[in-house]
């Protein structure tokens, strides 16, 4: 009898080796589905509106200054709340080891005396004979023969619990004061989150356009490599004819492998680029992107006066001053107010009353009034030092319309600068080209050499490459320009239409 193979037992045995092939497949495809399903994220394409919407979205740096934005929110109203009058409850539990007393020897002298004189006094208003009054005092002054013994209190628990209610009516401006300043730190906080968006948004794009710059030089450089291979491959055809000279053959290798090593490098570069897009973006750094953009030039029409009015109306940091300077007078107001009264009413409802050897009455108010005389010269100094820094913000406010202003002129100069440097390269880049199209064509008829057609498409490249890096500083400076009039939303409005 013929024996069975060994999987006879897990599978019909056949004799058809295809039907054990087909089983095997089917068993890897289905234990590979779960792998295959989570091996690679699907590749997210990238505009710069795409880019900017999630930097404004994600970025952990603008979700930090948000956050700092409610806080100051929560501070505001919390400023409110020392306007209205303040309601606690005190309530607790005493125990005594023993019985209080009242020391009795500190007092009977008080209370001898306190008796004689009144056996004197009523004898009198009792219009007794003299005889009786001397008895009835002499009588009454017979106390000082008692011992003197303590007198016990038959209580050792002592519960409480009190209800109390301040209300504060003058403070000095304090209250005010307050309101006004967490208000001014709330509106800083807006400005600043603003400021923030801004330098996110100039960050976005200067990035984005950094991988869009290099994705440009990788592609050239591609062309570049392919172009000294093929030139290669032509060398080496006319040095087996003997056209050219063998030593021919190593300047077009060095030209290939100076190809292939500045390829590499660009194509690090890029990856690194994009690590640094993502970041801004907010999203992780293992999400695959493509950005989909290309280097084209968009001109903007710029007027240096108009751009140093709008940044009066529209930088952050104007702003922030503005609340700063608030902030610093409300200051000044709270230190004003330690020179004047505090005053405030007060009520207090009091519980077991009836536990109490002196039984107080259920409701208590008042109205209090307190003022420092003298605390050594702290509050005066504190005023100067408010003066002074109310001083410091108005030099500070000066110095900062300064520096925005030669900012502004500074990059709306280099905005100029690149423009027209990148014009100018236009016209290089086509004589660069013919100039390497009419030496491969020489060279093909064998009237130019070798290194003629290496220099002819190195200086295209070359000319190239610094087109597209001109162009992106023209981005990079225009970014910059619109960061320092705080209005980059319409520099976005601009780069995204030309999309």
């Amino acid at each position: 009898m013929k024996q069975k193979p060994f999987f006879s037992s897990y599978i019909p045995y056949r004799r058809d080796k295809r039907s054990l092939t087909a089983m095997i497949l089917l068993t890897s495809w289905l234990v590979l589905i779960p792998y295959r399903s989570h091996a690679q994220e699907p590749i997210r394409r990238v505009n710069l509106s795409a880019a900017l919407y999630s930097a404004l979205q994600n970025n952990t740096k603008i979700k930090e200054f948000r956050e700092k934005t409610e806080q100051k929110k929560y501070l505001k109203k919390s400023a409110v709340g020392n306007f209205f009058p303040s309601i606690s409850v005190n309530g607790g539990f005493s125990w005594m080891s023993q019985n209080p007393e009242v020391n009795m020897s500190l007092l009977k002298g008080s209370i001898d005396d306190l008796m004689t004189n009144y056996g004197s006094i009523l004898g009198e208003s009792l219009q007794l004979p003299p005889g009786e009054q001397m008895i009835l005092a002499k009588t009454l002054a017979g106390i000082k023969r008692l011992p003197s013994q303590n007198l016990n209190i038959d209580q050792q628990n002592y519960p409480n619990l009190n209800f109390t209610l301040m209300q504060p009516l003058f403070t000095g401006g304090k209250l005010i004061a307050g309101k006004k300043y967490a208000n001014a730190e709330w509106n800083y906080s807006n400005d600043e989150l603003r400021q923030t968006k801004n330098k996110i948004i100039k960050e976005t794009i200067d990035r984005y356009y950094a991988v869009v710059l290099l994705k440009t030089v990788v592609k050239t450089r591609k062309q570049v490599l392919a172009g000294m291979k093929r030139h290669e491959q032509e060398t080496e055809k006319a040095i087996k004819t003997g056209m050219l000279p063998p030593y021919t053959r190593l300047r077009a290798e060095v030209a290939v492998a100076n190809a292939q090593r500045d390829l590499s490098d660009d194509e690090n570069r890029l990856q690194l680029a994009k690590l640094a897009l993502k970041t801004s973006m907010g999203i992780k750094q293992n999400t695959p992107i493509e950005v989909t953009g290309t280097l084209r030039f968009q001109a903007c029409p710029l007027n240096l006066e108009w751009l140093q009015r709008e940044a009066k109306n529209t930088q952050p940091l104007f702003k922030m001053i503005e609340q700063k300077k608030i902030m610093v007078k409300q200051n000044r107001n709270l230190k004003i107010a330690e020179f004047l009264p505090q005053i405030g009413i007060w009520g207090t409802y009091s519980t077991f009353r009836n536990k109490y050897p002196v039984i107080p009455p259920p409701f208590m108010v008042g109205i209090q009034a307190r003022i420092n005389l003298f605390r050594g010269g702290k509050k005066f100094n504190n005023l100067k030092a408010a003066q002074h820094l109310q001083k410091e913000v108005e030099a500070a406010d000066q110095y900062a319309h300064q520096q925005i202003n030669l900012w502004i002129d500074k990059s709306y100069r280099q905005v100029l600068n690149n423009e027209e440097r990148y014009r100018k390269l236009q016209p290089t880049i086509v004589l660069a080209k013919r100039n390497y199209a009419i030496t491969e064509k020489r060279f093909h008829e064998g009237m130019a050499k070798s290194i003629d057609v290496i220099d002819a498409r190195l200086m295209y490249e070359k000319v190239r490459i610094e087109a597209d890096k001109t162009l992106y500083d023209y981005y990079v400076s225009l970014s910059n320009l619109y960061l320092a009039t705080g209005n980059l939303q319409k520099l976005t409005s601009i780069l995204i239409h030309q999309q």
